[in-house]
C-alpha cells in the first residue's frame, strides 16, 4: 500500500490486516514486482470475465441493470434462498421479514427452498437455469433482483454468492441460534414500520503509529470522504423538494480519538449513528486458533501501539469484537460499512496465489471452514434492536481500492454509495452496485492486460499490473451481511432510537417445505396433520387425554399398515393453468414417474416404457421428493411415538 504518491518501485507495499497471534502483519511487505508475479501466476476465468464485460449499469438511472425501478420491490422482486435441506424452523423464525417482503414485492416475491433451494456444488448458472434464467440482467418475473441467502457459507458457498452478485443485489444472514434469526426479522420489520432515526453519520478512521496502512486509510479515505459528504449537504439542501436529503450531521472520529471506547459508544451505545463507516486493520488468526471464529475480522482500534512498539500477541483491549457488544446495546435501523480484512467473513481456502507462501505449493487453509464474521452477526441480532446490514470484506482488504498511484485518492464509488444510502430511498444492495461496476471494469481491464502478457508476450508494467490485480480482488470481496433490500430511514436530529421488545420464538410447524410452484410438478402424499393441543377445561383433562391417546394409537396403526404405503408421483404439464387436482390425481397433467414404498421398505417404481423418456433432471426431482417423503414419514412416526408415550405417562398418575 503506497504511503506516498511519488513512491519508487524499490519501496514495499504494506497490506491491511494484523495477525492476532503474533502481532505482525498478516501478509509480508512486498514490492510491486512481487505482487505482479502473483498476478501473473493466476488463471483467468474467461466465462466470468465475459459476463462482467456485459454488465453496464448507469447508476444515475434507477432502472439500470434490472429493467425496473430498483427502489420499488414490486418491480424488482425480492427472494430468499435456503439450502435444499435447510431446517424449516428458519422460515418460521424469519416469518415477520418474509411477510413484509411479500407485502412489498407482491407477485414477484419468491422463496427458494426444498427442491427449489440451493443444491450442493451448484454454480450460479446452474441455479438460475433451474429457475428459467440464463446469464444477464435480472428478470424479476423469474428470479428477483434482491436476493437474501440464508445459511452459512459451507452450505451455500461464498463463490456462489460472488457469482450471483454480478447481476443481482445479494445479501446473506447466518446465525448460530434460531432466536437470532427472529430478532433480525423483527428488527427489519420495525425499522420499516414508520420510525425514523436521527440523520447522523460517523466516520471512524484509525491511524496507528508507524503504520503506513492505517495512516493512508485515515488520510486518503476516511478524512476526505467525511469532508466531501459534509460539504455536499449544501448541494443536497438546495435540490428540489422531492429529491432533498435530510440535514445530515457528519462526524469524523480520527486517529488519536479512534479508540475502542469511542467505537463502543458508536456500536450500540448512546452515540450510535444511522450510518457508520470504519477503516482500520482487521484481526486475523491462524487456522485452528481458538480465537479465530469469535474474533477474526474484529476491528483494531487506536489502542494498538503500532508495529514497531508492539510485537507480540494482541490482547482484546486493542480491538473490538462481537463479544464486546452487550445485551443492552441497540443498533436498530443502523447500516455499517467496515473497511478491514475479514470484516464480513473468512473463506476456508486462501483466495490468493500460492507464491506468497513458498513452502506450500497449493492454496493453504485459512480456517477450518468458511464462516461469517462474528461482529456483524452480533450487530444484526442484538436483543434490543439489530443493525439492518453490515458491508465488509470476505478475505483481505486492499488499499488500492481508494488510492491509485499518481492519480491519488479515488473516492467516487464510496461517495456515490453513501449518497444513495443517505437519501434514504435506495436499498443497500442497489447502492453497492457502484462497487460491482468497479469490479466489472477492473476485471475487464485486468483480463485484457493478462492476455497481452501471457499470449502476446508483452513486458509487464509491474506497478500497473500490481495495482490492477489487488484492486480487482478488493472490489470483488465486498459483501452484504443482511437483507440487500434494507434502507436507511431518518427524520429530525432529535429523533430517539426505539428498542425492540422481547422476542419469543415459537416452535416450528410441521417440516413442510415452502417453495415456488414449479413445472414439472412434483407431488408426494403427505402424512396426516395432528393437533396435539389439550382441552382448556380442567374437568375435561382426563377425558381429553384418553381421547388424544386413542387418536394417536389409531394414527400409528394407519401409518404402520402395509395397505397404506407411501406414494410419490411426478407429473409434467405444458400449461399449468389447466392442471386440476381431483380424486387423488392431477387432470390436465402427464404422469411421468411413480414410486410406492411399503412400511417394510419394499419399493415399486413405475417408469415410462418408451426409450429415453426419463429426463435426468426429472429423475433428480422425483428422487428428492421420495427421500423427503420418507424422512417426513419417519419424523411423523417419531412424533407419534413420543406424544403417545408422554400422554400415557400423564394419564397414569391421574388414574
Amino acid at each position: 500500500m503506497d504511503s506516498n504518491p511519488a513512491m519508487t518501485t524499490d519501496e514495499t507495499w504494506v497490506f491491511n490486516g494484523i495477525d492476532g497471534a503474533s502481532g505482525g502483519y498478516l501478509l509480508p511487505e512486498m514490492t510491486p514486482s512481487q505482487v505482479s508475479a502473483l498476478a501473473q501466476g493466476g488463471s483467468l476465468d474467461l466465462a466470468a470475465i465475459d459476463e462482467l464485460k456485459q454488465r453496464s449499469f448507469d447508476l444515475k438511472n434507477p432502472h439500470a441493470g434490472v429493467e425496473a425501478d430498483a427502489r420499488d420491490l414490486a418491480e424488482t422482486g425480492w427472494g430468499v434462498i435456503f439450502a435444499y435441506d435447510a431446517d424449516p424452523a428458519l422460515q418460521e423464525a424469519l416469518s415477520p421479514l418474509l411477510a413484509l417482503r411479500k407485502e412489498q414485492a407482491g407477485e414477484r416475491f419468491r422463496v427458494f427452498a426444498g427442491t427449489d433451494g440451493y443444491r450442493p456444488g451448484e454454480s450460479k448458472n446452474e441455479f438460475l437455469e433451474r429457475h428459467g434464467m440464463g446469464p444477464g440482467p435480472a428478470n424479476p418475473d423469474k428470479v428477483p433482483y434482491y436476493l437474501l441467502i440464508v445459511g452459512d457459507p459451507v452450505a451455500i458457498p461464498y463463490r456462489f454468492q460472488y457469482q450471483l452478485d454480478v447481476q443481482y443485489a445479494v445479501g446473506r444472514i447466518h446465525f448460530d441460534d434460531i432466536e437470532d434469526y427472529a430478532r433480525y426479522a423483527h428488527s427489519v420489520r420495525q425499522a420499516e414500520s414508520g420510525f425514523r432515526l436521527a440523520p447522523r453519520a460517523a466516520f471512524f478512521g484509525v491511524g496507528n503509529t508507524d503504520d503506513r496502512a492505517t495512516s493512508m486509510s485515515s488520510e486518503y479515505l476516511v478524512k476526505p470522504l467525511a469532508e466531501n459528504l459534509a460539504a455536499a449537504k449544501v448541494k443536497w439542501l438546495t435540490q428540489a423538494k422531492s429529491d432533498r436529503f435530510p440535514d445530515w450531521q457528519v462526524e469524523t472520529i480520527f486517529k488519536e480519538d479512534a479508540t475502542k471506547a469511542r467505537l463502543s459508544s458508536l456500536l450500540g451505545g448512546d452515540q450510535a449513528p444511522a450510518l457508520l463507516f470504519s477503516a482500520s486493520h482487521g484481526v486475523g488468526f491462524p487456522n485452528g486458533d481458538p480465537r479465530q471464529i469469535p474474533h477474526q475480522g474484529a476491528l483494531i482500534c487506536q489502542d494498538w501501539p503500532g508495529p514497531q512498539l508492539w510485537r507480540e500477541p494482541l490482547p482484546q483491549e486493542f480491538y473490538f469484537a462481537g463479544e464486546d457488544l452487550s445485551q443492552s446495546d441497540n443498533l436498530l435501523g443502523t447500516i455499517a460499512f467496515f473497511f478491514a480484512c475479514y470484516g464480513a467473513g473468512t473463506p476456508q481456502l486462501d483466495e490468493f496465489a500460492p507464491q506468497i507462501w513458498r513452502d506450500q505449493p497449493e492454496r493453504r487453509d485459512l480456517a477450518p471452514h468458511d464462516f461469517v464474521a462474528s461482529l456483524p452477526r452480533r450487530m444484526l441480532s442484538l436483543p434490543k434492536g439489530g443493525a439492518l446490514a453490515v458491508v465488509g470484506h470476505v478475505e483481505r482488504a486492499w488499499g488500492v481500492s481508494f488510492y491509485w498511484g499518481k492519480a491519488g485518492a479515488q473516492l467516487q464509488v464510496f461517495e456515490d454509495c453513501f449518497e444513495r444510502l443517505m437519501k434514504g430511498n435506495y436499498p443497500i444492495g442497489y447502492a453497492l452496485e457502484v462497487f460491482n461496476n468497479r469490479y466489472a471494469e477492473l476485471s475487464s481491464d485486468l483480463s485484457s492486460e493478462m492476455i497481452e502478457i501471457k499470449q502476446f508476450f508483452k513486458k509487464p508494467d509491474d506497478r500497473k499490473l500490481a495495482q490492477m490485480w489487488t484492486a480487482n480482488n478488493d472490489a470483488r470481496n465486498y459483501v452484504i451481511v443482511g437483507d440487500p433490500a434494507v434502507r436507511l430511514s431518518v427524520g429530525s436530529p432529535a429523533t430517539p432510537r426505539p428498542a425492540l421488545g422481547e422476542i419469543v420464538v415459537k416452535p416450528a410447524a410441521s417440516p413442510a417445505v415452502v417453495g415456488r410452484d414449479a413445472s414439472p410438478a412434483v407431488v408426494g402424499r403427505g402424512a396426516p396433520q395432528v393437533d396435539f393441543s389439550l382441552p382448556q377445561d380442567l374437568k375435561q383433562v382426563q377425558a381429553g387425554l384418553d381421547c388424544y391417546l386413542n387418536k394417536l394409537v389409531d394414527l400409528m396403526e394407519k401409518a404402520l399398515n402395509a395397505d397404506a404405503p407411501l406414494e410419490v408421483s411426478t407429473y409434467t404439464s405444458q400449461d399449468m393453468e389447466r392442471v386440476r387436482y381431483d380424486a387423488e390425481r392431477f387432470s390436465g397433467a402427464r404422469l411421468r414417474l411413480q414410486t410406492r414404498i411399503d412400511i417394510n421398505g419394499d419399493a415399486q417404481l413405475v417408469l415410462p416404457q418408451e426409450k429415453d423418456e426419463v429426463d435426468p433432471a426429472l429423475w433428480n426431482y422425483h428422487m428428492d421428493m421420495v427421500r423427503q417423503a420418507q424422512a417426513s414419514r419417519l419424523e411423523l412416526l417419531k412424533t407419534l411415538v413420543s406424544a403417545a408415550t408422554g400422554l400415557a405417562d400423564l394419564i397414569k398418575p391421574a388414574a
